[in-house]
């Protein structure tokens, strides 16, 4: 994972679609030609029947970021691995400096939920995103949300995160988190 740099970047990222299990191998060809690209992971267990591992999977499926501004498509076809670019209403999908920010703040582990206080099916809220979303699965520490605005492309992202940066719109959690 790159180190991204805290600021009031305005700049926008596009959501580049890989090939199943190619995420990581793409994200570091394209850094090696000058595109900036974030490839989330999240550190896995892995269990065969001799030895345990831990392994680093990637947290968005299929998916890399690249910012919009360090590249060509022409660059970005040129390598195997990629399947073109993820859309939303007929335009690629976008994604705020801000977000890729909250992104990565997340997958540092910095926050836990927990387990009693978010309930699978909850309407809650993430503040910080300004996203809502119905709670899909709770398991051990992490919670996976569906976010309304991306119900179309069918996908859920799990953050690992304390229940106090959620308010619950139905009314059973009321912490909020303060704005980073």
């Amino acid at each position: 994972m790159i180190n991204l740099p805290k600021h009031a970047d305005q700049s926008l990222w596009s959501v580049l679609h890989t090939k199943p299990r190619a995420e990581k191998k793409v994200a570091q060809k394209l850094r090696g030609i000058g595109v900036t690209t974030y490839c989330p992971t999240v550190s896995k267990v892995s269990q065969w029947s001799d030895r345990k591992k831990t392994i680093q999977k990637p947290a968005l499926p299929s998916m890399i970021l690249v910012k919009d501004s360090s590249y060509n498509d022409a660059q970005l076809f040129s390598f195997n691995g990629i399947v073109g670019f993820m859309s939303h209403k007929g335009k690629r999908a976008k994604v705020s400096q801000k977000e890729v920010d909250v992104l990565a703040s997340f997958l540092d582990g910095k926050y836990t939920v927990k387990k009693s206080s978010i309930e699978i099916g909850d309407l809650i809220e993430v503040p910080v995103l300004k996203k809502q979303g119905r709670v899909e699965k709770i398991k051990g520490t992490s919670c996976w949300v569906q976010l309304a605005n991306i119900l179309s492309l069918k996908r859920v992202f799990s953050f690992p995160i304390s229940t106090s940066f959620f308010s619950d719109l139905n009314g059973i959690i009321t912490q909020n988190l303060p704005f980073l």
